[in-house]
């Protein structure tokens, strides 16, 4: 009996370690790498914009995990599912069609590197156009204004990366 006792203990040992190790761990995370990748990637599509176009100040850049609301709760869990976003916004010299232009070159760029646009979309009545392009799980909108005497030209762009698990990032709240 005591050695059928210890062997039914070693099995539920057994099958207590090999069970967690399917369990998410806060080291899944791939979060950090894409969050490196999305800065690259913004970095290169700024670096796109033609030279005769560049802006003048450097570009305003946002980075920085996101995450949905946990429909669960309200208290973040390592499991939750979040992304890194990149937004870069850049002010092309300021001639007609500039923010065109830039993102005509920066779709170029996209889809010389196998990038495939999915869908665009306009807002404020047509004057700006959202291009967006997909690979791999990466998600990159370009957005640009259509030229209008007196009115500002800007190019914006977001970097969105594949979802992943929070891990100990307690900085990313829904």
């Amino acid at each position: 009996m005591t050695a059928r006792a210890v062997a039914l203990m070693a099995g539920v040992l057994v099958a207590l370690t090999l069970g967690g190790c399917t369990m998410v761990t806060e080291t899944d995370s791939r979060l950090d790498e894409y969050q490196a990748e999305a800065e690259g990637l913004a970095d290169e599509l700024i670096a796109l914009v033609p030279a005769d176009l560049a802006p003048t100040t450097p570009p305003d850049v946002e980075s920085s995990g996101r995450m949905l609301q946990n429909p669960v709760s309200a208290d973040p869990s390592p499991q939750d599912s979040v992304w890194w976003q990149v937004d870069a916004y850049i002010e092309p010299v300021q001639r007609p069609a500039a923010s065109e232009d830039a993102a005509k070159a920066i779709a170029n760029g996209l889809l010389d590197d196998g990038w495939e646009q999915t869908k665009a979309r306009e807002t404020a009545e047509g004057r700006r156009t959202a291009d967006a392009y997909a690979k791999d799980d990466w998600y990159v909108e370009v957005t640009w204004v259509r030229s209008e005497e007196g009115k500002f030209e800007t190019v914006e762009i977001s970097v969105l990366s594949p979802k992943t698990t929070r891990g100990d990032h307690d900085e990313i709240h829904s």
